[in-house]
């Protein structure tokens, strides 16, 4: 198969937050922009039919394999909105699709607290700096805001309500979370004139009603609406190596199902990873086993953590549990818990009992980086290692079982169905450490003109908060860091 050459002056791989960002501040600086997304376009029509859904599962929920983990249900092959990969201990989700995560997240923006930033960030990112102007900036460029009243006191969002009045009995505090959410689209939900699915709990591979304010139509779309940033869904990374001062990157064209159609290899002056904890850490670390890269920091695969912890909670009055998403109340149990600080989030359970009261939440609790990537070569891909049954993971779970215990101790009849340190992980951050693998501009250590801007530079944590917030405020600040040298300033 012949393969096709390009040049550009700058390349971005991946369409999520990060890369996202990095696209429109180099456009914004003059500079053309090719972006390289492995997935297709997933654009919302009227038919409000894109996406699959948790009641009927199909190819487009998994890419390019016929198992999801969150289904069990025999696949049909297409390049879907996720990929799953099984590491020991813990089975990875990352997302493929131009938008990325911003696709199928419940979209919860979360700024840690003092407190909680020091403790996941001391001595990488100061905390006055970003609270003051990257937070900020990575808020007004994703537009997000809480649950507006009318919407929270409608029936769809019962247990929503419920949940804040066992909260407010228990004397845990809690406040509605910003949401990367058009709340007019969920009214028109509810009204019954869009496709029911925030309402629904139906997220969990996208959202049919186009409700949610991904990438692909924010800041991305800002992006491409400058005329230099063009971008080629379907474009598989397979490899990079040097090349003079920039770098040769090869890929892959796609069918829908997955098919090679064509080769290409691109010679870009400044490459930009922004392809997620996974696919970053993956295209570095195939690198430098190949020797292309050989001068890698050795931290390249370290500090990898997840702090996710999935509950649920019955044994209340009936509460509409299956419906009224995504994620509206924000539980921040961050001083009084004697075992650690302890985030929750409610969420939806579609498969929830509809006879009874049912409460589901994601919590988070701060966990050290014990995770780490590894490349075998056989399978040329990556190995992933998260020592779940270490004391230092399982102590979240306690401390997410005292949170749940003082709410079952204030809402008789109440009890947990289960809580477990979650093993299929969405927000699994780190693998390129800023400051250890990078410069403090996400500069990769031992490669010319090629940056780091995504998740993976986290050092496997996010503040015991969900991290696309912080995700989105890193990339503004690296990229406000490298645009310079890009642009040639």
């Amino acid at each position: 198969m012949e393969t096709h050459q390009h040049r550009a002056d700058a390349l971005v791989v991946g369409t999520g937050y990060a890369g996202s960002i990095a696209a429109l501040r180099l456009a914004e600086a003059g500079v053309a922009t090719l972006v390289l997304e492995r997935g297709r376009r997933w654009p919302v029509g009227p038919e409000g039919d894109t996406f699959a859904t948790q009641h009927a599962p199909d190819g487009r929920a998994s890419w390019l394999s016929p198992r999801s983990p969150l289904t069990d249900r025999t696949l049909d092959i297409r390049t879907g909105v996720l990929e799953s990969l099984e590491g020991e201990g813990l089975t990875m989700i990352a997302a493929a699709g131009v938008g990325g995560a911003s696709l199928l997240s419940n979209g919860t923006m979360v700024e840690p607290s003092a407190a909680l930033f020091e403790r996941a960030f001391a001595g990488v990112l100061d905390r006055d700096e970003m609270h003051d102007v990257w937070y900020p900036e990575a808020r007004e460029l994703i537009g997000c805001s809480p649950i507006p009243k009318d919407v929270l006191e409608s029936d769809f969002y019962r247990s929503s309500r419920d949940f804040m009045e066992q909260l407010d009995r228990a004397g845990i505090p809690h406040e509605p979370v910003d949401l990367a959410v058009d709340w007019d689209v969920v009214r028109e939900e509810m009204a019954g004139r869009r496709t029911a699915s925030h309402i629904a709990g139906l997220n969990v591979f996208g959202v049919n009603s186009g409700a949610q304010r991904s990438m692909d139509v924010t800041v991305l779309a800002r992006a491409e609406a400058t005329g230099r940033v063009e971008v080629r869904p379907l474009s598989r990374v397979t490899g990079i190596r040097p090349a003079g001062e920039g770098h040769l990157v090869s890929y892959d064209e796609l069918d829908e199902g997955g098919r090679v159609v064509a080769r290409h290899e691109v010679r870009a002056a400044h490459l930009v990873l922004a392809a997620g904890t996974l696919g970053t850490t993956r295209l570095l670390l195939r690198a430098r086993a190949e020797g292309a890269l050989p001068d890698l920091d050795a931290s390249v695969g370290s500090r990898v953590g997840n702090s996710e912890v999935i509950t649920a909670r019955t044994g209340m009055a009936p509460n509409n549990p299956a419906q009224g998403g995504p994620c509206s109340v924000l539980v921040r149990d961050w001083e009084d818990n004697p075992y650690a600080p302890v985030t929750l989030l409610n969420f939806p359970w579609v498969d929830a009992p509809a006879d009874e009261g049912w409460i589901t939440t994601i919590g988070a609790s701060p966990t050290e980086p014990l995770g780490s990537f590894g490349y075998d070569a056989d399978a040329d891909d990556v190995v992933l290692n998260w020592p779940v049954e270490d004391p230092r993971v399982q102590r979240a779970a306690r401390a997410v079982q005292d949170t749940l215990d003082r709410l079952n101790a204030a809402t008789p009849g109440s009890r947990t169905a289960f809580n477990r340190i979650g093993t299929t992980g969405g927000n699994v951050v780190g693998g390129v450490p800023l400051g250890l693998a990078t410069d403090a501009g996400g500069r990769v250590h031992g490669a010319r003109n090629l940056y780091v801007v995504d998740s993976s530079l986290l050092h496997g944590s996010s503040g015991a908060v969900p991290p696309a917030l912080t995700v989105a405020a890193v990339a503004a600040r690296v990229t406000s860091l490298l645009v310079p040298s890009v642009a040639g300033r």
